[in-house]
């Protein structure tokens, strides 16, 4: 029979290390659900509660935008589940998210940050960013069933094992993105325009 766990929801923006953590849960025997661009679709607060009932019933936990953004939703249909805030240094992200979507006009980006695209947009995207982890913060301050993992700091195991009562931590290093030659070309920006231009034509963007 499987073990119940208490529901796990990440609620830090891309490119802080959600992929990374939701490695390590799924190696601790969580069921991970992604991204899910729907959640921004509701009007009526009742209707988007039952829509997240009804996707979180069978997952553990879940990470990717646009879920970090429903958080308070999350919180009043699950106050004792465990939501972690993953972070990152400011400059650190936004550099992050500039190299890695560039000029690509996605939709759900352009709903969250109400700008087409990233680069050129960079201080809109800040202060959402900013703006969100403040708010979270704010509305978890004192209660115990919160953590703030932060790149560089806290990004391990022991951490993650603590704050969810797991005894038996992992032996093995905490995942990380790979590191390869394709992760140096987006310093470049007539790659990241190339890149941007294909993306945009090729999902008509």
């Amino acid at each position: 029979m499987d073990i119940i766990k208490t529901k796990v929801f990440i609620i830090g923006f891309h490119k802080t290390g959600t992929t990374s953590l939701e490695e390590a849960l799924k190696n601790l025997g969580y069921r991970v659900y992604g991204g899910d661009k729907h959640l921004l679709d509701f009007k009526s607060k009742s209707r988007l509660q039952e829509y997240l009932k009804k996707k979180t019933l069978n997952w553990d936990a879940v990470q990717d935008m646009p879920w970090p953004l429903v958080f308070k939703d999350l919180y009043e249909i699950y106050p004792e589940a465990k939501f972690i805030l993953t972070k990152r240094e400011t400059d650190n992200w936004i550099r992050s998210v500039v190299k890695y979507f560039a000029r690509i006009r996605i939709p759900l980006h352009r709903k969250i940050y109400n700008v087409p695209c990233a680069e050129g947009h960079e201080k809109r995207y800040v202060e959402v960013y900013e703006n969100h982890n403040r708010e979270v913060l704010e509305f978890f301050n004192n209660k115990p069933n919160f953590l703030m993992m932060e790149q560089g700091k806290n990004f391990d195991y022991k951490t993650l094992c603590n704050f969810l009562d797991i005894a038996q931590i992992p032996s093995g290093d905490f995942p990380h993105a790979r590191n390869n030659k394709k992760r140096t070309l987006p310093n470049y920006k007539i790659y990241r325009d190339l890149r941007s231009l294909y993306w945009n034509f090729k999902k008509r963007y």
